[in-house]
């Protein structure tokens, strides 16, 4: 039998499913920010487009990110009531 690997559906998700994504996005904010950082130097020493429009990705992403958080909180604080 193949065993089939279960998507992660935030409305059928359980607590311990949530938590774990959390972490998971926690990790990414923090990589997300560091290379926004090193870009922003980078950035300031070249006044490169490139370095530029990395940036203004880094920040969308960022920014999705922040959204993700707060619907992963939102549906938490719903599990626990």
């Amino acid at each position: 039998m193949k065993k089939q690997k279960r998507k992660f559906v935030l409305a059928e998700a359980s607590l311990d499913e949530i938590n774990k994504q959390l972490k998971m996005n926690t990790l990414v904010i923090i990589i997300l920010v560091v290379m926004l950082m090193l870009n922003a130097t980078q950035f300031m020493r070249d006044y490169s487009l490139l370095y530029g429009a990395l940036i203004a990705i880094m920040l969308f992403l960022l920014f999705i990110m922040a959204k993700s958080r707060t619907l992963l909180t939102m549906q938490k604080q719903t599990l626990i009531r």
